[in-house]
């Protein structure tokens, strides 16, 4: 966590590219439209939010960090399993988090839990619980304590993008199920669930009500209702998958080799623009005019594109050193 140490936000500036891109490396991508301003704020908050509750812990035995969920020292994750985690997100999407606090809960929070991360509205900074069962084993059910932290590390890193689209996508690319690395971008909203799951329970309603009545009825427009939003669920995310692949399509063909972390770091319209570009010199006026007017292109333009300081990242291993 050096980037949170010895003064290194409050000396930063909109022109030293190097710290900006040691930023960017560390997880803490700027968000759409968000200005050099605004980003060191939003650092400044993280900051202070993550010495105060760094302070909180030491001084006492447990910290609320949500109602009646609370943690302490003793059970945080060691930071080389979450090592692991950001060594995979790494690879994927270059890009390692260190400084997002992380615990093995003990509490009883239901027999299919896995683990999750949580926020305060009123915070910046953000938290990853895991089930205790974690703490000495790899697997717990269906879960993979890999899997599962590299997969909130991405939804950390993307946090102030708020992009829904591949939100999921992204995170569900850490999991070794093919199957899962498919299907994971179907859910992306609170209320994908809930119109999953109503039809379903209407269409028992109305079997129940044939079966226990002698009130007869069509059952075929509940099964129709009951497989709808699936379908729907299914035909976006491959839609999705469609627009993310034609963009990853073109950005190797004309020259970017870290297809995956640029589009990491792009928004639902500009995956779509990125799809539409025709020939490499289309794309460097693309990225040159974003880069002009916006901090997170100038990242990525010098990160991915003009590659630079790849090379002392590979070669300091640990990202924020």
């Amino acid at each position: 966590m050096l980037i949170f140490q010895d003064l290194f936000i409050d000396k930063l500036e909109a022109d030293n590219i190097a710290d900006l891109c040691r930023l960017d490396a560390n997880g803490l991508i700027p968000g759409d439209g968000e200005t050099f301003m605004e980003y060191k704020l939003r650092l400044m908050d993280i900051r202070d939010d993550l010495e105060h509750f760094e302070y909180e812990l030491s001084t006492k035995d447990e910290v609320e960090v949500f109602e009646g969920l609370k943690v302490s020292a003793k059970d945080r994750i060691q930071s080389e399993i979450v090592n692991e985690a950001a060594d995979l997100t790494w690879r994927l999407y270059q890009f390692k988090i260190d400084w997002v606090p992380g615990f093995f809960l003990s509490q009883d929070i239901g027999p299919l839990w896995g683990g999750c991360a949580i926020s305060d509205s009123n915070k910046s900074l953000s938290l990853f619980l895991i089930r205790n069962s974690f703490s000495k084993r790899r697997k717990w059910f269906i879960y993979n304590r890999l899997e599962l932290l590299a997969h909130e590390l991405c939804h950390a890193a993307r946090g102030a993008m708020r992009q829904m689209h591949l939100e999921e996508f992204y995170a569900y690319q850490t999991a070794p199920s093919r199957l899962r690395r498919y299907l994971g971008n179907c859910f992306i909203s609170k209320y994908d669930a809930i119109f999953f799951l109503v039809p379903v329970l209407v269409l028992l309603a109305a079997q129940t009500v044939q079966t226990v009545s002698e009130w007869l009825f069509p059952i075929w427009p509940f099964w129709l209702l009951a497989v709808s939003y699936p379908i729907f669920l299914f035909l976006r995310n491959r839609r999705a998958r469609s627009k993310f692949f034609k963009a990853f399509r073109k950005l190797n063909a004309f020259g970017v080799n870290d297809a995956p972390a640029v589009l990491f770091r792009c928004t639902w319209t500009e995956t779509l623009e990125i799809g539409r570009i025709r020939s490499p010199q289309t794309l460097n006026e693309y990225i040159t005019s974003k880069a002009e007017k916006e901090l997170r292109w100038t990242i990525i333009k010098a990160r991915f594109v003009d590659k630079q300081y790849t090379e002392e990242f590979k070669l300091n291993g640990e990202t924020g050193e």
